[in-house]
C-alpha cells in the first residue's frame, strides 16, 4: 500500500491569517473542500481552526465557528484585547503548543499549517527535526518566504482555488450536458 495512504495527517488554521489574506485576493474559501483537498486520502486525525474574537462583538462570528464546526473543524475561539482603534488577538501560542502536542503526542505524521505567518518557523523547524513533515498552505504573496522554503512542501492556495473553479466549471458543464440530453428524450417522447 502507498505510504502516502497511510500517513496521519493534523490540520492547523490560522483563521485569521488566511482570511485575510483570502480577502485581499477577493475570494471565498469552502474551508470544508479545503480540507478535503489538503488531506488528499490520507488518514485525517484532526483538524483544528483558531478564530479570534472581537471584544466588541463577541457573537460576531458565530455563524463563521458554525460554519467550520460543520466543515469537520474544532474551532477553538480566542476574545481578543481591545486597542485604540480595533482589538489584538494572538492564537501563535496556542496553536505552536496544540502543533506540538498533536505531532509528538497523537503520533502525528504530516502538520499542515493553514497560515503564512512567519512566527511559526520555529515550531516548524522543530517538527521537521523530531521527522515530521510540515506542509505550509498559504497565499504566495501573504506567505512567509521562510515558511515556503523550510517547510516540507508548499500548498499555494490560488492553484488550489484554480483547481477548484476548473472542477466547479467542468461539474457545471456536465450538469447542462445532462439537462439537454433530458430535454431531448422529452421531445421525442
Amino acid at each position: 500500500m502507498n505510504s502516502f495512504l497511510l500517513q496521519r495527517v493534523a490540520v492547523f488554521v490560522d483563521y485569521a491569517n488566511i482570511n485575510r489574506s483570502a480577502s485581499d485576493h477577493r475570494v471565498y474559501l469552502d474551508y470544508s473542500d479545503l480540507l478535503d483537498y489538503l488531506v488528499a486520502n490520507r488518514r485525517l486525525v484532526e483538524a483544528i481552526a483558531y478564530v479570534p474574537i472581537d471584544p466588541n462583538q463577541p457573537h460576531g462570528r458565530d455563524a463563521e465557528c458554525e460554519a467550520l464546526w460543520l466543515a469537520h473543524y474544532f474551532v477553538k475561539t480566542k476574545l481578543g484585547k481591545q486597542t485604540e482603534s480595533s482589538y489584538k488577538c494572538n492564537v501563535d501560542v496556542e496553536m505552536t503548543i496544540d502543533m506540538l502536542n498533536a505531532a509528538l503526542d497523537m503520533n502525528i505524521d504530516t502538520v499542515i499549517l493553514v497560515s503564512g505567518d512567519g512566527d511559526f518557523m520555529p515550531v516548524v523547524a522543530y517538527l521537521r527535526s523530531r521527522g515530521i513533515r510540515v506542509e505550509v498552505c498559504g497565499f504566495r504573496a501573504n506567505t512567509s518566504r521562510e515558511l515556503m522554503l523550510k517547510s516540507s512542501g508548499y500548498i499555494d492556495m490560488q492553484i488550489y482555488l484554480d483547481e477548484t473553479t476548473q472542477e466547479d466549471q467542468v461539474e457545471a458543464i456536465e450538469d447542462t450536458d445532462e439537462e439537454e440530453v433530458l430535454d431531448e428524450e422529452q421531445e421525442g417522447l
